[in-house]
């Protein structure tokens, strides 16, 4: 538990609630928005351990990879929340429309 910061805890609770928005309401790009945010959380700040040469844990240092890929999801979470709220006004002004 001491490798879960605020961070990750809040990635985990975004991942549960997209993965739940999935099953019970079948819109994918809601469930994606929130699973894509919420696991680019959980990429950006886990931190795993290791041991040593003579036995002692350590801290690993976050890779590179992992920061760009968790920067990524978060971007693309925002463009898919973008995406949504443009589909939902097309809909809202196609309705008023006819």
């Amino acid at each position: 538990m001491k490798n879960l910061s605020i961070r990750v805890i809040i990635g985990i609770l975004f991942s549960v609630v997209g993965l739940v928005s999935l099953f019970f309401s079948s819109d994918a790009l809601m469930a994606a928005i929130w699973l894509s945010f919420g696991n680019g959380l959980i990429l950006s700040d886990l931190r795993l351990t290791g041991v040593d040469e003579q036995g002692n844990q350590f801290v690993k240092p976050i890779p590179r990879v992992r920061t760009y890929v968790a920067i990524m999801l978060i971007v693309f979470a925002v463009l898919l929340l973008l995406l949504q709220i443009f589909m939902d006004m097309q809909q809202v002004g196609g309705g008023a429309a006819q």
